[in-house]
């Protein structure tokens, strides 16, 4: 691989010397005698070092950099300087620069800065890739998380992926149900045929079968022609059925005859149509319980349950709290031009006092909201949604009544929560550690946890 270094001075001789020295030790050269040819030539060649003459006619060295600085530009900048005017190249240093030279220059210590420059830039370029990696791997298909039981949820979608076998997706409304099931898909070899949702509660009962399975012209009334159902577009790909706790038993014998031969037939109709299919389903319902008390069959439970994957609340990992607030400040923000805002700690602390019931997708809504409603950043608690009001830091626990004794123990026991809160969010959900950070043994730290209805952390192996 090349190493493309520019060099640009407005002395001739300078120019000359310098490249043919780099020349003769195996740099790609090219030379500028201007801040504008600087800038064509950053864009045309894309060096990976430039050395940057500090005084120029025109635009000088610092005003090459600086818009060096604001281009696309991302090599390292070196700047060349008399001995007289190094104040101004540190000044350059603070504003973007790698390093500087200061004229006359010995050209083995201009080599040992070039390479300086060098190896930082494949420093961070590893620096990258490596985050980059681990985000592919706890971030799989836009699952955020660093809880450790979604980690291994997450290792069970890779693992399940590759094969056929229907997998059941539990947990509350809001965990993310959907975006697991389309992690399944994603790292399947269904990938490029079509993921096909249906959510079976939002649909009145009659119409479920008709979208399930199509029908043919004149099979109901207002059937005027004949419409391919859900499991004939998923040909090839993936369906998923969200909430299938909510289909009549009817539906649910179709269901079970179409798992078990991919077969199906359309409303008004007599044959039989095939198709190739994965069935991916999800419940926020006790669907053991539902088979228990007849309003599931047992036999179609056992048939989509050859996996399961069970979502934990949000409330239960709260150390996802953080990275998903992120996310969401990046994905609304970059709409709305306040990708680089942020939230103050005391609504960090809101935040990871509140049950969540909607989960991620209420923390979704609650983020948004604040962003379109603020008008700087850090956002404070004045900007949250109302419905978080009440579970702030400044008001939680405090009367504003009482006996003057009533009064500082509450005001102690607010104090300790929000200690326990801060100890939990910086061991990153480990009770072991912030009983530690805390001066109190982890039986203490669990009593205490559940005397202020704190959300229950990670547990410790």
């Amino acid at each position: 691989m090349s190493k493309r270094v520019l060099i640009v001075d407005d002395e001739v001789t300078i120019r000359r010397v310098l490249a043919r020295m780099l020349a003769s030790k195996g740099y790609d050269v090219e030379v500028a005698e201007s801040g504008s040819e600087c800038l064509q030539a950053a864009t045309r060649f894309e060096p990976q070092v430039i050395l940057l003459d500090l005084k120029m006619p025109g635009m000088d060295g610092l005003q090459t950099l600086d818009e060096l600085t604001g281009s696309q530009f991302r090599g390292k900048v070196i700047m060349m300087t008399a001995f007289g005017t190094i104040a101004s190249a540190v000044d350059a240093m603070r504003r973007g620069a790698f390093d500087y030279v200061a004229k006359p220059f010995d050209n083995d210590e201009i080599v040992i800065v070039i390479e300086r420059a060098l190896e930082q830039m494949r420093l961070e370029a590893e620096l990258i890739d490596a985050k980059n990696r681990l985000e592919e791997k706890f971030s799989v298909a836009g699952v955020i998380t660093n809880n450790s039981e979604m980690r291994r949820l997450l290792d069970v979608v890779i693992q399940v992926a590759p094969s056929d076998v229907p997998v059941l997706i539990t947990g509350e409304s809001g965990t993310g149900k959907e975006l697991f099931a389309n992690a399944v898909h994603q790292h399947s070899r269904r990938k490029t045929g079509p993921f096909v949702a249906l959510n079976c509660g939002a649909l009145p009962e009659n119409l479920v079968e008709s979208e399930l399975f199509g029908y043919c012209s004149g099979a109901f009334t207002g059937a005027a022609r004949a419409k391919p159902g859900l499991v004939k577009r998923a040909d090839g790909g993936t369906l998923f059925l969200d909430e299938i706790g909510e289909i009549s038993n009817e539906i649910q014998v179709k269901l079970l005859r179409f798992l078990q031969g991919g077969e199906f037939i359309p409303l008004g109709d007599s044959a039989a149509r095939k198709v190739d299919v994965r069935i991916i389903a999800a419940s926020n319902r006790e669907l053991p319980k539902a088979v228990a008390e007849g309003r599931f069959r047992e036999d179609l439970f056992y048939r989509l349950n050859v996996v399961l994957i069970s979502i934990p609340p949000l409330r239960d990992r709260p150390e996802d709290i953080v990275p998903l607030v992120n996310h969401f400040v990046s994905k609304h923000g970059s709409v709305i031009g306040k990708e680089e805002y942020s939230f103050a700690s005391e609504v960090i602390d809101a935040f990871l006092l509140h049950d969540w019931p909607g989960n991620v997708r209420e923390l979704e809504n609650a983020v948004h909201s604040a962003l379109v409603m603020v008008r700087q950043s850090p956002i404070s608690l004045g900007d949250l949604p109302v419905s978080l009001m009440g579970y702030t830091t400044e008001n939680a626990g405090v009367e504003k009544s009482g006996s003057l004794k009533e009064i500082i123990a509450s005001f102690t026991e607010k104090i300790e929560k929000k200690e326990i809160l801060a100890a939990l969010r910086e061991s990153g959900g480990n009770q072991s550690q912030a009983a530690r950070r805390l001066g109190i043994n982890r039986r203490t730290l669990i009593r205490k946890i559940r005397r202020y209805n704190i959300p229950r952390t990670e547990k410790t192996r």
